[in-house]
């Protein structure tokens, strides 16, 4: 069992930069916030410390190895694990506190996964 994702959930790169879920599926609330569903985590950009985004609670901190050093932020792919099998929204699966995807960004590839859901309340397999 993980927690299935809500609006607020925090994603996190591999370059250390934390992202704030801004949408969510209002036909599945917990504490008033919708439920991620598979894509909405999908194109985001996690900014970086000369380009913030909005809902950037860390800068991402990848950058290409020239010289000086231009800051290329990651950004998500769909989520390759942590889809619930069980639970799913206009034939969606909701996300889960175990969802894990890939990222690209000019600094090479990394990986993004989940620092916190969004909530402590439903779970789902």
């Amino acid at each position: 069992m993980a927690l299935v994702l809500v609006k607020g959930a925090v994603l996190k790169c591999s370059h250390g930069g934390q992202l704030k879920l801004a949408d969510g599926d209002v036909r599945l609330t917990v504490d008033g916030k919708g439920a991620v569903t598979l894509g909405m985590e999908a194109g985001l950009t996690f900014g970086s410390p000369s380009a913030p985004v909005s809902g950037m609670v860390a800068p991402c901190s990848a950058q290409t190895p020239s010289t000086p050093p231009t800051f290329l932020p990651c950004v998500t792919s769909p989520a390759f694990s942590g889809q619930a099998r069980l639970l799913a929204l206009g034939g969606k699966p909701a996300l889960l506190g175990n969802a894990r995807g890939t990222t690209v960004s000019g600094a090479g590839p990394g990986t993004w996964s989940v620092a916190q859901a969004g909530q402590s309340t439903l779970d789902s397999t």
